[in-house]
């Protein structure tokens, strides 16, 4: 480790990004999409193509499988839809406690982040209108190892609670707009 590269991330790239994003207003988005695509039975495959950040569009490309387990009356062949959302905020959750971290000048040696969520399925089979088809809440538990103080540590908490974009989506409700198109050929 240097002062230069903590946690496996360029301090100076990062002070760099921030005071871009900080000052010029055409660096301040960054925007995703995804594509899914039915595959039969419970699978899909999902595309990330490319992303866009301050304007530019940045080329990615790989896919995403999902499956249901045998249980749930799928192949068992990927993970599952909310496995992968768990696995999409710990991953998250993840970048944020490492940047900041390394922002903060906290050496990390452990990051461990365990999600768990509990489902009543009734509401997703709309057996019980007065059951939430998703998640009531979710818990999640960090395990970090540093020599920084244990008010640091804290301190580094309290900012990603604050600051994760996955966190705030897990914890806020975010308008979703729905469009159907019918194709009929």
């Amino acid at each position: 480790m240097t002062a230069d590269n903590m946690n496996g991330i360029y301090v100076p790239a990062l002070k760099a990004f921030v005071d871009c994003v900080k000052n010029d207003p055409d660096q301040r988005t960054a925007s995703f999409k995804v594509k899914t695509e039915w595959k039969g039975q419970a699978k899909t495959i999902t595309t990330i193509s490319d992303y866009g950040l301050g304007g530019k569009k940045f080329s990615r490309n790989f896919q995403i499988h999902a499956d249901e387990p045998h249980e749930l009356l799928g192949g068992n062949t990927a993970p599952n839809p909310q496995e992968l959302l768990m696995a999409a905020l710990n991953a998250c959750l993840s970048v944020g406690y490492a940047a900041n971290a390394a922002a903060m000048g906290i050496d990390l040696r452990k990051l461990e982040i365990e999600t768990e969520g509990q489902l009543d399925l009734r509401g997703f089979l709309g057996l019980d209108s007065t059951v939430k088809p998703g998640y009531e809440e979710i818990h999640y538990t960090v395990v970090v190892k540093s020599s920084a103080p244990q008010e640091k540590l804290e301190e580094l908490h309290q900012s990603i609670m604050k600051t994760s974009p996955n966190f705030s989506n897990f914890a806020t409700s975010i308008r979703m707009v729905p469009n159907l198109i019918v194709d009929n050929s």
